[in-house]
C-alpha cells in the first residue's frame, strides 16, 4: 500500500473515531508494507562477466567490485561528488607537519563471523595491502602503522603527501577491511568475511553469486542515504545473486521476462526498442569507462616505439567506437572527462590523427617484418571484443600480421599477467578515470607495469603528482603524465563509452552508479 492510498483513506473518514481508526490501520498497512521490503526474498542482478576473484586487494576488475564492495568495507571512501568521507572511521586528526594520521574507528562494529571489529583489524588490512596488494603503492610512503587501543590507527609517513586521504578512499583496488587472522592469506585466497552489509553465500562458476543480508550490520546513521559507497546502507532483500549473463541478448531477454530485476549493461538497439516499455526504466550512465588497449612495450613488435606510433596514428577511432558500442560514446583525448578538474588535453595531437599513409612509413622505418601481433580481448564484454575486431582490421590494412586471442573475463585477465602472451590487451579503463588522475597513474606506475617495461619518467611524475602541495601543481603534473602516455603509446585510448543500465519498473531506490549499489534498493508489489 502506498502513503497516498493511506491518505485516501483517512481522508474518508467522518468522525473522529473512525479517522483515529483509518490512523491505525494505515500506519499498520504502511509498517507492513515496509516488513514485506525487508522481506523480500531475492533480487537477482543480471551480470555481464564473471569475477576473476572476490579478494577485493587482488583485483582492478570492475566485475569484482561489483560484488565485493557489498561485502567489505573501507576506513574512509568516497561520495557521490568523489570527495573523501568516513567509513569505518568515525574522525581523523593530521599532524601540524603532515606526516601522522590519527583515525578514531567507529565502535560495535561486527565481522559476518561474529567478531568485533578493532584497530587491530584494520592495522592487519593495511599491512597485508602493503605486501602484496595489486596497487600496494599507495601505501608506498608508509613507514608505520600502530593500533595503540581497540578505537585508535595510526598511520606515520615519510613524507608529507597532500592527497593521502585520496588515496586511502579509492575503490579501484579498495584498501578493504578483513579479519587480523586472514592478514598472513595470499592474493585470491582470502576467505570473504567483512563488515559490509551483505555477506557472501555461495559461488557456482558460469551460474551465480550468492549474498544474503548481514543481520548484524549496524547502518551508518551519520548519513541519511547512500553516498558513493559509504553512506547509511539497507538491504531490503533476504539474499541477492548476481547472476553470469554474458550474452547480451540473454539479458535483455531476463529483464523482459522478470527474471533479472536490474542489469548492468543494456544494448543501445535494446534500448531504443523498450524506450515505451512501462516495465523497464532505463538508466543513462556517461563517461562509464575509457574504451581502449594497454600496449605490451616489451614483446615485439610493440617493443618498438617507431611500431607503436604507427599503430597509434593509423587508428580511426570513430570508426572502431561507433561500432563497437553502437553510437553510445564521446571522442576527445582526456584520460579524464571533461568536467573532471584535472581534465587536460596535453597530447591531443597524437588523438585519433588517422593517417594510415604516414603510419606504413614508420612501420618501413622500423624495419618491420611482418611479426605477429597479438590482440587479446574478450566475449564478456561485447563492447571490448567488437573493439578488438575493427582495430584488427585497421591495423592489417597498414600492413601488421594480427592475431586476435578471446577468452572469457577471468581467462583475459589471467592472461594479460604473461608478458609473452600480448602486444595490446583491450580493456574498458573505468573507475580509475572517473574518480581522479590518481588511481589512474597506478595502472602504468611502478610495480603495476601494464606494460611490464618501468618507465623512471612515469614513476616520477607520480611521485610528483601526490606530492604537490597545490591542485594547479598537480593539474600540471597530471597534464604530464597524459602526454607522457601518449608519447609513449602507453595506453591506446579510443573514445568514452556511454553506458546504459536498467531495472524493472517496481525496482525502487536505485541510482546509476559506475559500480552498483544494491544496498537502500527494493521492489514494490
Amino acid at each position: 500500500m502506498t502513503v497516498r492510498t493511506v491518505l485516501a483513506r483517512l481522508r474518508e473518514c467522518l468522525s473522529l473515531e473512525l479517522l483515529a481508526a483509518c490512523a491505525v490501520s494505515a500506519c499498520l498497512a504502511l509498517s507492513q508494507s515496509a516488513q514485506a521490503q525487508k522481506q523480500s526474498a531475492t533480487l537477482i542482478f543480471g551480470q555481464e562477466a564473471p569475477p576473476p576473484t572476490l579478494d577485493p586487494h587482488f583485483s582492478t576488475s570492475v566485475s569484482t567490485r561489483n560484488i565485493a564492495m557489498h561485502i567489505f568495507e573501507q576506513l574512509v571512501t568516497r561520495d557521490d561528488a568523489n570527495a573523501v568521507i568516513p567509513e569505518l572511521a568515525e574522525s581523523w586528526t593530521i599532524s601540524p607537519d603532515g606526516l601522522t594520521y590519527t583515525f578514531k574507528i567507529r565502535g560495535g562494529l561486527k565481522f559476518h563471523n561474529g567478531k568485533t571489529m578493532t584497530s587491530a583489524d584494520v592495522k592487519a588490512s593495511f599491512e597485508r595491502y602493503k605486501r602484496m596488494a595489486i596497487a600496494k603503492v599507495t601505501l608506498a610512503p608508509v613507514v608505520s602503522m600502530a593500533a595503540p587501543d581497540p578505537a585508535t590507527f595510526v598511520i606515520k609517513l615519510d613524507k608529507r603527501q597532500p592527497v593521502f586521504l585520496d588515496e586511502l578512499s579509492a575503490f579501484v583496488v579498495p584498501i578493504a577491511i578483513i579479519p587480523s587472522e586472514q592478514a598472513e592469506r595470499e592474493g585470491g585466497k582470502l576467505e570473504l568475511i567483512g563488515t559490509g552489509p551483505m555477506q557472501f553465500v555461495e559461488w557456482i562458476p558460469d551460474s551465480h553469486i550468492r549474498l544474503k543480508r548481514f543481520e548484524d550490520y549496524r547502518p551508518d546513521t551519520r548519513y541519511k542515504g547512500s553516498a558513493g559507497f559509504g553512506g547509511q546502507k539497507k538491504v531490503w532483500f533476504n539474499s541477492v545473486d548476481f547472476k553470469i549473463v554474458k550474452e547480451p541478448g540473454a539479458r535483455v531477454a531476463g529483464l523482459e521476462s522478470g527474471q533479472l530485476q536490474i542489469i548492468e549493461d543494456l544494448p543501445t538497439e535494446s534500448a531504443k526498442r523498450l524506450a515505451g516499455n512501462k516495465n523497464i526504466v532505463i538508466h543513462d550512465l556517461k563517461n562509464n569507462w575509457l574504451h581502449g588497449a594497454w600496449v605490451n612495450h616489451h614483446r615485439a613488435p610493440t617493443s618498438d616505439l617507431r611500431v607503436r606510433r604507427a599503430i597509434q596514428i593509423a587508428l580511426d577511432m570513430e570508426e572502431i567506437m561507433e561500432i563497437s558500442t553502437d553510437g553510445a560514446y564521446t571522442l576527445q583525448p582526456g584520460l579524464q572527462y571533461p568536467g573532471n578538474p584535472y581534465y587536460v588535453k596535453n597530447g591531443e595531437a597524437l588523438y585519433n590523427a588517422k593517417d594510415p599513409k604516414k603510419a606504413m612509413a614508420l612501420l618501413k622505418e622500423a624495419g618491420y617484418k611482418g611479426e605477429k601481433l597479438v590482440i587479446i580481448t574478450n566475449s564478456s564484454y561485447q563492447s571490448i571484443y567488437k573493439a578488438a575486431q575493427v582495430v584488427a582490421e585497421q591495423l592489417k590494412a597498414i600492413g601488421i600480421k594480427v592475431r586476435v586471442d578471446v577468452f572469457d573475463w577471468a581467462t583475459a585477465l589471467t592472461h594479460r599477467r604473461n608478458k609473452e602472451a600480448w602486444n595490446l590487451w583491450f580493456t574498458g579503463q573505468g573507475t580509475g578515470p572517473a574518480v581522479g588522475p590518481f588511481s589512474a597513474l597506478k595502472d602504468v606506475v611502478s610495480p603495476q607495469l601494464n606494460q611490464f617495461v618501468a618507465d623512471p619518467t612515469v614513476d616520477k611524475l607520480f611521485s610528483e603528482l601526490i606530492a604537490g602541495e597545490t591542485f594547479d601543481t598537480r593539474k600540471a603534473t597530471f597534464g604530464k603524465f597524459q602526454e607522457r602516455v601518449y608519447d609513449q603509446v602507453l595506453f591506446l585510448k579510443f573514445g568514452d563509452l556511454t553506458r546504459k543500465q536498467a531495472t524493472r519498473s517496481n525496482v525502487k531506490g536505485f541510482a546509476p552508479y559506475r559500480i552498483p549499489r544494491l544496498s537502500n534498493v527494493w521492489v514494490e508489489g
